[in-house]
């Protein structure tokens, strides 16, 4: 083992903390940081905790394979990356603070070469360089990637809980049942209310659902279609369409783009829908 690189890496692991606590005097007061110096105790002392952690696995790297150095970071960065999304940390104050512990880094280094009393050669100083940057840098590289695909996961689930409210099947009774759809229609919007619509009609067995197009300001060639796949879709699954609150001018649109409703059963208010199921016998409401 080299003795110079060991000796270096014990200096930094034995000044571990008193490295964090020069770390902690770059920090400013910025409300809702995990950064922060005004931020509570429980979280401060869990910063600096992981701070000095994050000493100790770059000093590490001094007498590890890049293998080696890339597996300990890696699982170390995962974790602190979920902290910070939970904490709501920004990737600027990350960027900015890894700079810090950069710059700190190199300070301890060169307090190192001045008090060790062994021969420490310019070759010497550019092997630690190689091997502290490059693991430094990794873990900018990997913090950002964990935290971005943390990020993504977040919103590609909210996008798609956010898709299945805006298309909710209610049940109005133990039979009937009714979709509202309202705002604009594009084609992502349009596969997941055939996708969820007929996942929740089969869920509720409702043999009747009202599709209510009220809220729909425009219809063209593309929303037609989304609109006869899913009934035919629910008519495969035994479930009787019925669409009402079609707009004047979604109708007239629909004349000029030559869209047939003909075949489906068309009502001008749902209130008139609901009135009507409930005096037909085979459709009672109960």
């Amino acid at each position: 083992m080299d003795i110079k690189s060991k000796t270096l890496y014990d200096f930094l692991v034995d000044h571990a903390k008193e490295f964090t606590e020069d770390w902690v005097t770059y920090q400013t007061v910025k409300a809702g940081s995990d950064y922060s110096l005004d931020a509570p105790p429980h979280v401060m002392n869990k910063i600096k905790e992981q701070n000095s952690q994050y000493v100790r696995f770059v000093a590490q790297s001094l007498l590890q394979t890049e293998e080696e150095m890339k597996e300990t970071i890696s699982k170390w960065t995962s974790k602190t990356a979920a902290d910070r999304v939970e904490s709501k940390t920004s990737l600027d104050e990350v960027a900015r603070n890894n700079g810090i512990f950069r710059k700190i880094y190199w300070e301890y280094v060169k307090k190192f070469v001045k008090e060790t009393s062994l021969n420490i050669e310019l070759d010497d100083v550019f092997s630690w360089e190689r091997k502290i940057n490059y693991a430094l840098d990794y873990v900018l590289e990997t913090f950002i990637a964990y935290f971005m695909e943390i990020m993504i996961n977040r919103l590609t689930s909210q996008a798609t809980l956010i898709r299945e409210l805006s298309a909710p099947v209610i049940t109005l009774t133990n039979k009937v049942g009714l979709l509202p759809i309202i705002g604009d229609i594009d084609t992502v919007r349009a596969k997941s209310i055939l996708e969820s619509t007929l996942t929740q009609a089969v869920e509720a067995q409702v043999n009747v659902l009202i599709i209510d197009l009220s809220g729909v300001v425009m219809v063209d060639t593309m929303v037609a279609q989304q609109i006869f796949q899913l009934i035919d879709s629910l008519r495969m699954v035994g479930v009787k369409v019925i669409l009402t609150g079609i707009r004047p001018e979604v109708a007239q649109t629909s004349i000029q783009l030559g869209i047939d409703f003909s075949g489906i059963q068309t009502e001008n208010s749902l209130q008139k829908v609901i009135s009507q199921l409930a005096n037909t016998s085979g459709l009672c409401l109960n």
